[in-house]
Protein backbone atom coordinates (compact mmCIF):
# COMPACT_ATOMS: atom_id res chain seq x y z
CA UNK A 1 0.00 0.00 0.00
CA UNK A 2 2.90 2.28 0.73
CA UNK A 3 4.41 1.64 -2.71
CA UNK A 4 1.02 2.13 -4.44
CA UNK A 5 0.44 5.38 -2.47
CA UNK A 6 4.41 6.85 -3.05
CA UNK A 7 3.13 6.28 -6.91
CA UNK A 8 0.24 8.00 -6.80
CA UNK A 9 1.72 10.53 -5.15
CA UNK A 10 4.08 10.83 -7.28
CA UNK A 11 2.03 11.26 -10.35
CA UNK A 12 -0.23 13.77 -8.97
CA UNK A 13 2.95 15.97 -8.57
CA UNK A 14 4.17 14.98 -12.77
CA UNK A 15 0.13 15.40 -13.45
CA UNK A 16 0.19 19.27 -11.65
CA UNK A 17 3.63 19.71 -13.18
CA UNK A 18 2.36 19.50 -16.80
CA UNK A 19 -0.89 21.16 -15.94
CA UNK A 20 1.30 24.29 -14.72
CA UNK A 21 3.64 23.91 -17.92
CA UNK A 22 0.42 23.47 -20.31
CA UNK A 23 -1.15 26.88 -19.09
CA UNK A 24 2.07 28.45 -18.97
CA UNK A 25 2.15 27.11 -22.84
CA UNK A 26 -1.24 28.17 -23.97
CA UNK A 27 -2.61 31.35 -22.23
CA UNK A 28 -6.43 31.55 -21.96
CA UNK A 29 -7.64 33.32 -25.65
CA UNK A 30 -7.76 36.78 -25.27
CA UNK A 31 -11.25 38.94 -25.23
CA UNK A 32 -11.98 41.15 -27.98
CA UNK A 33 -11.51 40.80 -32.10
CA UNK A 34 -8.38 40.07 -31.99
CA UNK A 35 -8.18 36.32 -30.93
CA UNK A 36 -11.25 35.09 -33.10
CA UNK A 37 -10.48 32.37 -35.36
CA UNK A 38 -10.62 32.33 -39.13
CA UNK A 39 -9.60 30.77 -42.28
CA UNK A 40 -9.41 34.08 -44.10
CA UNK A 41 -7.24 37.27 -43.66
CA UNK A 42 -10.02 39.33 -42.41
CA UNK A 43 -13.11 37.07 -41.28
CA UNK A 44 -16.00 38.41 -43.61
CA UNK A 45 -19.42 38.39 -42.45
CA UNK A 46 -22.65 39.69 -44.41
CA UNK A 47 -25.49 41.36 -43.23
CA UNK A 48 -28.92 39.59 -43.08
CA UNK A 49 -32.34 40.61 -42.66
CA UNK A 50 -34.10 38.48 -40.10
CA UNK A 51 -37.48 38.72 -41.40
CA UNK A 52 -36.82 37.52 -45.21
CA UNK A 53 -33.92 35.35 -44.84
CA UNK A 54 -34.01 31.74 -45.78
CA UNK A 55 -31.89 28.39 -44.79
CA UNK A 56 -30.84 27.85 -48.37
CA UNK A 57 -29.92 31.54 -47.86
CA UNK A 58 -27.50 30.29 -44.78
CA UNK A 59 -26.19 27.58 -46.64
CA UNK A 60 -25.12 29.92 -49.35
CA UNK A 61 -23.82 32.25 -46.96
CA UNK A 62 -21.37 29.30 -45.65
CA UNK A 63 -20.06 27.95 -48.79
CA UNK A 64 -19.45 31.02 -50.57
CA UNK A 65 -16.79 31.71 -47.20
CA UNK A 66 -18.36 34.07 -45.02
CA UNK A 67 -18.37 33.24 -41.37
CA UNK A 68 -20.23 35.28 -39.89
CA UNK A 69 -23.93 36.83 -40.54
CA UNK A 70 -24.92 40.31 -38.44
CA UNK A 71 -28.75 40.77 -37.42
CA UNK A 72 -30.23 43.59 -35.36
CA UNK A 73 -32.39 42.00 -32.13
CA UNK A 74 -35.02 44.40 -30.74
CA UNK A 75 -36.78 44.66 -27.74
CA UNK A 76 -40.22 43.16 -27.45
CA UNK A 77 -42.05 46.74 -27.81
CA UNK A 78 -44.20 47.04 -30.56
CA UNK A 79 -42.89 51.00 -30.96
CA UNK A 80 -39.53 49.54 -31.94
CA UNK A 81 -40.12 45.52 -33.20
CA UNK A 82 -43.79 45.66 -34.65
CA UNK A 83 -43.22 42.22 -36.02
CA UNK A 84 -42.01 40.49 -32.82
CA UNK A 85 -39.42 38.32 -35.11
CA UNK A 86 -38.44 34.89 -33.19
CA UNK A 87 -34.67 35.60 -32.47
CA UNK A 88 -33.90 32.59 -30.83
CA UNK A 89 -35.04 30.23 -33.57
CA UNK A 90 -33.09 32.80 -36.18
CA UNK A 91 -29.66 31.70 -33.55
CA UNK A 92 -30.49 28.11 -34.36
CA UNK A 93 -31.03 28.47 -37.97
CA UNK A 94 -27.82 30.95 -38.42
CA UNK A 95 -25.78 27.60 -36.28
CA UNK A 96 -27.39 24.96 -37.82
CA UNK A 97 -25.50 26.57 -41.22
CA UNK A 98 -22.39 26.17 -39.28
CA UNK A 99 -22.02 30.23 -39.10
CA UNK A 100 -21.16 32.81 -36.21
CA UNK A 101 -23.81 35.39 -35.22
CA UNK A 102 -22.81 39.08 -34.73
CA UNK A 103 -25.60 40.29 -32.91
CA UNK A 104 -26.19 43.84 -32.88
CA UNK A 105 -28.70 45.13 -29.64
CA UNK A 106 -31.29 48.05 -30.78
CA UNK A 107 -32.87 49.98 -28.22
CA UNK A 108 -34.79 52.68 -30.90
CA UNK A 109 -34.71 56.09 -32.12
CA UNK A 110 -35.74 57.04 -28.28
CA UNK A 111 -33.75 53.95 -26.53
CA UNK A 112 -36.88 52.69 -24.46
CA UNK A 113 -39.71 53.00 -27.12
CA UNK A 114 -41.75 55.69 -27.96
CA UNK A 115 -44.75 55.41 -26.24
CA UNK A 116 -45.47 55.84 -22.37
CA UNK A 117 -46.96 51.92 -21.87
CA UNK A 118 -43.53 51.23 -22.70
CA UNK A 119 -42.04 52.65 -19.19
CA UNK A 120 -42.90 49.77 -16.89
CA UNK A 121 -44.57 51.28 -13.86
CA UNK A 122 -41.55 52.20 -11.00
CA UNK A 123 -38.94 51.56 -13.62
CA UNK A 124 -35.93 53.40 -14.36
CA UNK A 125 -35.70 54.82 -17.64
CA UNK A 126 -31.76 53.83 -17.95
CA UNK A 127 -32.93 50.16 -16.96
CA UNK A 128 -35.38 49.38 -19.69
CA UNK A 129 -32.62 49.09 -22.73
CA UNK A 130 -30.32 47.29 -20.29
CA UNK A 131 -32.66 44.70 -18.37
CA UNK A 132 -33.81 44.29 -22.48
CA UNK A 133 -29.27 43.77 -23.63
CA UNK A 134 -28.29 41.50 -20.33
CA UNK A 135 -31.08 39.48 -20.74
CA UNK A 136 -30.56 38.72 -24.22
CA UNK A 137 -27.24 38.07 -23.75
CA UNK A 138 -27.59 36.22 -20.53
CA UNK A 139 -30.25 33.58 -22.47
CA UNK A 140 -27.57 33.37 -25.88
CA UNK A 141 -23.93 33.66 -24.74
CA UNK A 142 -23.29 29.98 -25.72
CA UNK A 143 -25.05 30.93 -29.56
CA UNK A 144 -23.61 34.00 -29.99
CA UNK A 145 -19.87 35.02 -31.38
CA UNK A 146 -20.08 38.73 -30.95
CA UNK A 147 -22.24 41.07 -29.53
CA UNK A 148 -22.32 44.86 -30.88
CA UNK A 149 -23.89 47.57 -28.39
CA UNK A 150 -26.30 49.60 -30.77
CA UNK A 151 -26.29 50.85 -34.01
CA UNK A 152 -25.15 54.40 -35.33
CA UNK A 153 -26.01 56.20 -32.16
CA UNK A 154 -24.23 59.60 -34.05
CA UNK A 155 -27.19 59.18 -36.64
CA UNK A 156 -30.55 61.04 -35.76
CA UNK A 157 -32.28 57.23 -37.07
CA UNK A 158 -31.11 55.45 -34.31
CA UNK A 159 -30.80 58.11 -31.46
CA UNK A 160 -32.76 61.07 -31.07
CA UNK A 161 -30.05 63.78 -30.85
CA UNK A 162 -31.79 65.14 -27.86
CA UNK A 163 -31.11 61.64 -25.52
CA UNK A 164 -27.03 61.24 -25.75
CA UNK A 165 -26.97 62.09 -21.99
CA UNK A 166 -29.27 59.61 -21.24
CA UNK A 167 -27.46 57.12 -23.72
CA UNK A 168 -24.04 57.72 -21.45
CA UNK A 169 -26.68 57.59 -18.61
CA UNK A 170 -28.04 53.96 -20.52
CA UNK A 171 -24.46 52.56 -21.18
CA UNK A 172 -23.20 52.97 -17.64
CA UNK A 173 -26.57 51.30 -16.27
CA UNK A 174 -25.30 48.49 -18.69
CA UNK A 175 -21.66 47.91 -17.75
CA UNK A 176 -23.50 48.05 -14.49
CA UNK A 177 -25.41 45.03 -14.81
CA UNK A 178 -23.32 43.14 -16.90
CA UNK A 179 -20.74 42.84 -14.01
CA UNK A 180 -23.17 42.46 -11.06
CA UNK A 181 -25.22 39.50 -13.04
CA UNK A 182 -21.40 38.63 -14.57
CA UNK A 183 -22.46 38.62 -18.12
CA UNK A 184 -19.63 38.95 -19.47
CA UNK A 185 -19.28 37.42 -23.14
CA UNK A 186 -15.67 37.31 -25.02
CA UNK A 187 -16.57 39.74 -27.47
CA UNK A 188 -18.73 42.90 -27.14
CA UNK A 189 -18.33 45.88 -29.66
CA UNK A 190 -19.75 48.97 -29.45
CA UNK A 191 -20.97 51.74 -30.92
CA UNK A 192 -21.78 50.68 -34.62
CA UNK A 193 -20.16 54.86 -35.05
CA UNK A 194 -21.56 55.76 -38.52
CA UNK A 195 -18.53 58.56 -38.62
CA UNK A 196 -15.54 58.00 -37.43
CA UNK A 197 -14.94 58.88 -33.59
CA UNK A 198 -12.22 60.49 -31.48
CA UNK A 199 -11.46 62.62 -35.00
CA UNK A 200 -13.17 65.60 -36.98
CA UNK A 201 -15.96 66.35 -34.18
CA UNK A 202 -18.38 64.51 -36.02
CA UNK A 203 -19.27 62.01 -33.13
CA UNK A 204 -20.56 63.95 -30.47
CA UNK A 205 -18.38 63.71 -27.20
CA UNK A 206 -21.28 62.37 -24.83
CA UNK A 207 -21.17 59.28 -27.52
CA UNK A 208 -17.25 58.98 -27.45
CA UNK A 209 -17.14 59.35 -23.70
CA UNK A 210 -19.56 56.29 -22.87
CA UNK A 211 -17.28 54.34 -25.52
CA UNK A 212 -14.40 55.16 -23.43
CA UNK A 213 -15.57 55.01 -20.16
CA UNK A 214 -17.25 51.23 -21.16
CA UNK A 215 -14.21 50.34 -22.69
CA UNK A 216 -12.41 51.14 -19.62
CA UNK A 217 -14.57 48.45 -17.58
CA UNK A 218 -13.74 46.27 -19.52
CA UNK A 219 -17.76 45.83 -20.40
CA UNK A 220 -16.87 46.70 -24.40
CA UNK A 221 -13.95 44.87 -25.97
CA UNK A 222 -13.38 46.81 -29.04
CA UNK A 223 -14.99 49.52 -31.28
CA UNK A 224 -17.08 48.91 -34.17
CA UNK A 225 -17.47 51.67 -36.46
CA UNK A 226 -18.72 52.04 -39.92
CA UNK A 227 -16.46 53.70 -42.82
CA UNK A 228 -18.93 54.31 -45.36
CA UNK A 229 -16.91 56.60 -48.42
CA UNK A 230 -16.50 57.05 -51.90
CA UNK A 231 -13.53 54.75 -52.21
CA UNK A 232 -12.23 52.36 -49.75
CA UNK A 233 -8.37 52.96 -50.02
CA UNK A 234 -8.74 56.02 -47.74
CA UNK A 235 -10.30 53.81 -44.88
CA UNK A 236 -6.26 52.51 -44.21
CA UNK A 237 -5.34 56.25 -42.81
CA UNK A 238 -8.66 57.11 -40.93
CA UNK A 239 -7.75 53.52 -39.29
CA UNK A 240 -4.48 54.28 -38.04
CA UNK A 241 -6.05 57.84 -36.69
CA UNK A 242 -8.06 55.93 -34.64
CA UNK A 243 -5.20 53.08 -33.33
CA UNK A 244 -3.96 56.47 -32.45
CA UNK A 245 -6.74 57.87 -30.59
CA UNK A 246 -7.62 54.63 -28.86
CA UNK A 247 -3.96 54.29 -27.91
CA UNK A 248 -3.50 57.97 -26.39
CA UNK A 249 -6.72 56.87 -24.15
CA UNK A 250 -5.31 54.17 -22.74
CA UNK A 251 -7.25 51.95 -24.63
CA UNK A 252 -4.03 49.62 -26.11
CA UNK A 253 -6.34 46.45 -25.66
CA UNK A 254 -9.42 47.91 -27.49
CA UNK A 255 -9.38 46.49 -30.89
CA UNK A 256 -11.47 47.65 -34.11
CA UNK A 257 -14.03 45.31 -35.72
CA UNK A 258 -16.18 46.68 -39.55
CA UNK A 259 -19.16 46.11 -38.29
CA UNK A 260 -20.92 47.48 -41.29
CA UNK A 261 -19.75 48.72 -44.95
CA UNK A 262 -21.05 48.08 -48.22
CA UNK A 263 -20.92 49.66 -51.38
CA UNK A 264 -24.88 49.82 -53.39
CA UNK A 265 -25.65 49.22 -57.58
CA UNK A 266 -27.91 51.94 -58.52
CA UNK A 267 -28.74 53.83 -62.25
CA UNK A 268 -27.23 56.11 -63.02
CA UNK A 269 -24.60 56.44 -60.21
CA UNK A 270 -23.16 52.68 -60.05
CA UNK A 271 -22.93 49.69 -62.50
CA UNK A 272 -22.55 46.22 -60.49
CA UNK A 273 -19.31 46.09 -62.31
CA UNK A 274 -18.43 48.92 -60.58
CA UNK A 275 -19.67 47.95 -57.27
CA UNK A 276 -17.97 44.86 -57.91
CA UNK A 277 -14.69 46.44 -57.79
CA UNK A 278 -15.36 48.51 -54.64
CA UNK A 279 -16.84 45.25 -52.24
CA UNK A 280 -13.63 43.36 -53.09
CA UNK A 281 -11.02 46.75 -52.67
CA UNK A 282 -13.40 47.06 -49.10
CA UNK A 283 -12.11 43.73 -48.41
CA UNK A 284 -8.26 44.19 -49.57
CA UNK A 285 -7.90 47.48 -47.56
CA UNK A 286 -9.76 46.18 -44.30
CA UNK A 287 -6.72 42.93 -44.84
CA UNK A 288 -3.80 45.85 -44.88
CA UNK A 289 -5.09 47.47 -42.26
CA UNK A 290 -4.66 44.41 -39.95
CA UNK A 291 -8.54 44.50 -38.92
CA UNK A 292 -9.63 40.98 -38.23
CA UNK A 293 -13.77 41.30 -38.60
CA UNK A 294 -15.59 42.81 -41.87
CA UNK A 295 -18.97 42.86 -42.05
CA UNK A 296 -20.59 43.54 -45.86
CA UNK A 297 -23.86 45.41 -46.22
CA UNK A 298 -25.47 43.55 -47.17
CA UNK A 299 -26.57 39.62 -48.62
CA UNK A 300 -29.62 40.30 -50.79
CA UNK A 301 -30.86 43.75 -52.41
CA UNK A 302 -33.78 45.35 -50.04
CA UNK A 303 -36.19 46.31 -53.24
CA UNK A 304 -36.25 45.78 -56.84
CA UNK A 305 -35.89 49.83 -58.27
CA UNK A 306 -33.27 50.24 -59.77
CA UNK A 307 -32.59 53.63 -59.42
CA UNK A 308 -32.75 53.76 -55.41
CA UNK A 309 -29.37 53.84 -53.53
CA UNK A 310 -30.81 51.94 -49.91
CA UNK A 311 -32.66 49.04 -51.89
CA UNK A 312 -29.15 47.88 -53.73
CA UNK A 313 -26.69 47.28 -51.32
CA UNK A 314 -26.65 43.37 -51.33
CA UNK A 315 -24.40 41.26 -53.23
CA UNK A 316 -27.18 39.49 -54.54
CA UNK A 317 -30.59 40.78 -56.58
CA UNK A 318 -33.89 40.87 -54.39
CA UNK A 319 -34.89 38.60 -56.79
CA UNK A 320 -31.54 35.92 -55.34
CA UNK A 321 -29.72 36.55 -58.70
CA UNK A 322 -25.78 36.57 -57.90
CA UNK A 323 -24.43 39.94 -58.34
CA UNK A 324 -20.78 41.10 -60.30
CA UNK A 325 -20.00 41.60 -56.63
CA UNK A 326 -20.88 38.10 -55.40
CA UNK A 327 -18.45 36.30 -57.81
CA UNK A 328 -15.71 38.42 -57.89
CA UNK A 329 -15.02 38.17 -54.42
CA UNK A 330 -16.18 34.66 -53.43
CA UNK A 331 -13.93 33.47 -56.33
CA UNK A 332 -11.11 36.35 -54.27
CA UNK A 333 -11.90 34.05 -50.78
CA UNK A 334 -11.31 30.37 -52.15
CA UNK A 335 -7.82 32.01 -53.59
CA UNK A 336 -6.66 33.49 -49.83
CA UNK A 337 -8.35 30.72 -47.94
CA UNK A 338 -5.67 29.60 -45.37
CA UNK A 339 -3.31 32.89 -46.44
CA UNK A 340 -1.99 35.62 -43.75
CA UNK A 341 -0.83 38.79 -44.84
CA UNK A 342 3.11 39.66 -45.37
CA UNK A 343 2.82 43.01 -46.44
CA UNK A 344 0.77 46.12 -48.27
CA UNK A 345 1.92 49.96 -49.40
CA UNK A 346 0.84 52.14 -51.85
CA UNK A 347 3.68 53.67 -53.49
CA UNK A 348 2.81 55.71 -56.70
CA UNK A 349 -0.75 55.17 -56.71
CA UNK A 350 -0.55 51.76 -56.89
CA UNK A 351 -1.92 49.49 -54.03
CA UNK A 352 0.14 46.37 -53.21
CA UNK A 353 -1.10 43.83 -50.65
CA UNK A 354 1.11 40.72 -50.36
CA UNK A 355 -0.47 37.87 -48.98
CA UNK A 356 1.48 34.05 -47.66
CA UNK A 357 -0.29 31.06 -48.27
CA UNK A 358 1.53 27.73 -48.08
CA UNK A 359 4.58 27.86 -49.96
CA UNK A 360 3.14 30.49 -52.53
CA UNK A 361 2.69 34.89 -52.26
CA UNK A 362 -0.25 36.59 -53.46
CA UNK A 363 0.50 39.82 -55.45
CA UNK A 364 -2.73 41.57 -55.14
CA UNK A 365 -2.53 44.80 -57.70
CA UNK A 366 -4.97 47.83 -58.22
CA UNK A 367 -5.42 51.37 -58.24
CA UNK A 368 -8.08 53.85 -57.09
CA UNK A 369 -8.95 54.61 -60.16
CA UNK A 370 -6.80 54.85 -64.23
CA UNK A 371 -4.50 52.15 -64.93
CA UNK A 372 -0.63 52.06 -63.99
CA UNK A 373 1.80 49.70 -65.18
CA UNK A 374 3.42 47.66 -62.23
CA UNK A 375 5.98 45.22 -61.58
CA UNK A 376 6.51 42.71 -59.55
CA UNK A 377 10.19 41.43 -58.86
CA UNK A 378 10.70 37.57 -58.76
CA UNK A 379 13.76 35.81 -58.51
CA UNK A 380 14.82 33.66 -61.61
CA UNK A 381 12.61 30.43 -61.86
CA UNK A 382 9.69 31.31 -59.80
CA UNK A 383 6.44 30.39 -61.60
CA UNK A 384 3.75 33.02 -61.99
CA UNK A 385 -0.23 32.74 -62.21
CA UNK A 386 -2.32 35.37 -63.05
CA UNK A 387 -5.84 35.44 -61.73
CA UNK A 388 -8.37 38.11 -62.78
CA UNK A 389 -11.44 38.58 -61.35
CA UNK A 390 -13.60 40.43 -63.70
CA UNK A 391 -15.96 40.63 -65.48
CA UNK A 392 -15.49 36.61 -64.77
CA UNK A 393 -12.55 34.93 -62.99
CA UNK A 394 -9.75 33.60 -65.19
CA UNK A 395 -6.63 31.88 -64.93
CA UNK A 396 -4.00 32.39 -67.11
CA UNK A 397 0.06 33.08 -67.19
CA UNK A 398 2.14 35.89 -66.53
CA UNK A 399 3.95 36.41 -69.72
CA UNK A 400 7.59 36.31 -69.69
CA UNK A 401 9.93 37.45 -67.40
CA UNK A 402 11.23 40.87 -67.84
CA UNK A 403 13.31 43.63 -66.16
CA UNK A 404 13.46 41.14 -62.99
CA UNK A 405 9.56 40.17 -62.31
CA UNK A 406 7.00 39.74 -64.12
CA UNK A 407 4.89 42.87 -65.02
CA UNK A 408 0.81 43.66 -65.32
CA UNK A 409 -1.53 46.34 -65.31
CA UNK A 410 -3.03 47.81 -62.22
CA UNK A 411 -6.61 49.52 -62.54
CA UNK A 412 -9.85 49.61 -60.25
CA UNK A 413 -10.54 46.17 -60.88
CA UNK A 414 -7.37 44.62 -58.73
CA UNK A 415 -5.33 41.50 -60.56
CA UNK A 416 -3.93 38.24 -58.14
CA UNK A 417 -0.24 37.66 -59.25
CA UNK A 418 0.65 33.86 -57.72
CA UNK A 419 4.61 33.42 -57.05
CA UNK A 420 5.80 29.97 -56.31
CA UNK A 421 8.67 27.48 -56.58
Amino acid sequence: MKIFSCRVGRFLQVLALLSVWMFAGHPAQARGVSGIGTDYPVALSVQIDPATITDADLNEIRAAGFEFVRFGVRPPLKSVNPSLIDYPRLIKRVRNAKLEAIVTLFGGNAIWGTKPEDLRAGARKESLFSDFAVGFMKAHTDDVAVWEVWNEPDHKTFLNPALLSDFEAASSQLCADMAKQKVQPNIVVGFGFANLPFAGGKVPPQLENAFVAAAKSDCLTDISIHPYRPVPETAFADYEKLRAQLDRRQLQKTGIAVSEWGYASYLPVRSQSTQASLVLREYLITAAAGIKLLNLYAWRDRGRSSFSKEDNFGIMSNAGEKKEAFSALTEFLKIARHSKKVSYDDAKGVSRLVLKRDDALLHVLWTPGSEKDVTVPVAEGKKCTRVDFFPQMRRGSCGPRTDGGFSAKASAYPVLLSISD
